[in-house]
This record gives C-alpha cells, structure tokens and sequence, in this order.
C-alpha cells in the first residue's frame, strides 16, 4: 500500500497500478491534490454524464447545445462538401451528434463518422448501433485521448469536420488552451472545419456531484466528511481569459482515505481541497470578444457563429488560416 506522504520516491514502472491511474495517484498525492478532468469520461463515467445531462433539471447546457443544433444542423452540413468525415472528440453516445450525421446523410449520401472517446467500449456499441439506424453511415470508432484521434487521421485525404460539443473545451486547463488549438490546427487543412459548442452562461450550477461515485476507486471514502464546493472566478469582459467555474472537495475533518484499486492511502487535513481540474479553471464561460481571440492566437479564424435566443450558448465554427 503506497503512503501518500513518500509517492515522490516510489517507482511506478514496478508497480500493479493500471497505466490510466497513474495521473489519478499523482495527483492526490501533490501538495494541490487534484483529479484529472478527464478522468470522468471512461465508460461508467460516460454513461453517468449522459443519464444527468438529459435528464437533469439544473443542469441546462446539454439541452441548450440540442435544441441549437436541432436549428443549425442543416446549416452546418451545408458548408461540407463531400467526400466529409465526421470527427468527434468526447463522443460519448453522440446523442447530439445525430443531429448532424443525419443532415450530412441528407446532403452527402454516404458518411464516415470517427467518435474519439476514452470510453471506447461505449463508443464502440453506440457505433454499431448508430450503423444499423443509418444507412450510408460508416463508424470508426478511436478509443483515446483527444490529440492521438486527430493524429490518427491527419493523412486521410477527405475534408473532416471536426466536432468538440459540451463546452468540453472550458474544462482544459486555461494556460494550456491556446497550445491545444494550435496543435489541433497543426493536423488540419484549409479544407477541414472545426466546430466548437462553448458555455456563455454564467450559471454557477455544476454537474460535478453526477461524479460522487467516480472518486471512491474502491476506497473507503466517506463523503460526509467532504463538502462539494463551486466558486465563480470573475474575469474581465474585454480580456483574453474568460471567467471560470472551479469546483472541488473540502475535507471537513483531518482523517484518511484509503483507496484500495489505487493501492493508496491519502492523508487530509481539516480545509484541504482536492481539485477537479489540472489548471484553474473547471468550467471556462466564454464572450465572443475572448472566442475571437482564442481564434487569433491559435492559427484559426471565426467563419461562422451561432447563438441561441438566450444568448447564452454558441457553436462556433473554425476555419484554419
């Protein structure tokens, strides 16, 4: 069993712990414990994300992102030519995804859809369903991170739209946004297109309570004695860093966790926090002002922009300069 207090020294390469959970015993054991935000996403984590987002009554984004893409699909698809592949990052059960597919059957004929997730057995099914509900359809699923899907198809010859909906793209570390679209920029053509779902909301609601369940690693973890926490950082609307969520635990007592599937004991004090989130920032909310910016500063630029009656959510559409 691994002490938090001497992780620095221990070797991992000799280890039993899974190579996915390294991150996770990394970071519980820095000074400013954190969990990576994308450890949510695996399959259980997916499949948990999708129950609350369609189904909860505080938790707006997904439906927002819906019934805009309901409005916009057609248009979108519109603006491909074909030969297209469909790319996605974080498909998860491309519920929303549909949307699209079925406007770009309807303008294409045929499609090739390529969902990246970590979730890979969940991809995979909902592939195999999403083939036998649409004919033309042709589903490749990619089973890892973001960047290693968008390599993975960096010499395929067809034009590719690109997908990253649910505002996931607020939740990667601020200081390491730019640096992400530039490397995404670097794997795409003039030919290729981007499209980008982005919260513009200021709602402080958080799903992160849907993830109770996805801290415990087989542990010992008992919950009352942490406090889910959601603070609203304020940022200047004519700046480049827009305002953000962060949510996190808050350890009410000093005790100890052990969580058996990492082979950890975690020590708290009474007050220490652990982070949902490498950087800052959990849940970026963006102006069009900062959305621009983000375009300049990365190698894109803003083709086409859509908003829906509230004002409070866009998909933004990127075109590579």
């Amino acid at each position: 069993m691994l002490d938090a207090d001497n992780v620095d020294s221990f070797d991992f390469s000799n280890c039993d712990i899974a190579l996915d959970l390294i991150p996770v015993v990394e970071g519980l054991t820095k000074e400013r414990k954190r969990l990576p935000f994308w450890h949510g996403w695996d399959d259980k984590g997916s499949e948990i994300f999708e129950i609350i987002a369609t189904t909860s009554p505080t938790y707006t984004l997904w439906k927002r992102e819906l019934a805009l893409l309901e409005m916009k699909s057609n248009e979108i698809a519109s603006e491909t030519t074909p030969p297209t592949i469909l790319v996605e990052l974080g498909s998860g059960a491309s519920s929303k995804t549909r949307l699209i597919i079925e406007a770009m059957l309807k303008n294409h004929g045929s499609l090739t859809f390529v969902p990246v997730d970590l979730a890979k057995d969940m991809i995979t099914k909902v592939g195999k369903e999403l083939e036998q509900s649409y004919p033309g359809l042709k589903v490749e699923p990619f089973g890892g991170i973001f960047m290693d899907g968008i390599r993975n198809l960096s010499n395929r010859e067809e034009n590719k739209l690109l997908l990253f909906l649910g505002s996931s793209f607020s939740n990667v570390c601020m200081y390491e946004q730019v640096n992400m679209m530039k490397e995404i920029r670097a794997q795409l053509t003039a030919k290729d297109r981007f499209l980008m779902g982005l919260d513009m909301d200021n709602d402080r609601a958080s799903l992160l309570e849907a993830y109770n369940d996805q801290w415990d690693f087989d542990g010992d973890m008992d919950k009352t004695k942490f406090e889910y926490v959601y603070d609203f950082v304020e940022k200047p609307a004519d700046g480049e860093v827009p305002s953000y969520v962060v949510g996190y635990l808050k350890s009410l007592v000093e005790h100890s966790v052990n969580f058996r599937k990492l082979g950890l004991t975690v020590y708290f004090q009474a007050g220490e926090k652990i982070y949902f989130t490498d950087g800052p920032n959990h849940s970026s909310k963006w102006n069009p002002h900062q959305i621009h910016r983000l375009a300049e500063r990365s190698g894109f630029a803003v083709e086409n922009y859509w908003t829906n009656e509230a004002s409070d959510y866009c998909l933004v559409c990127f075109v590579p300069v």
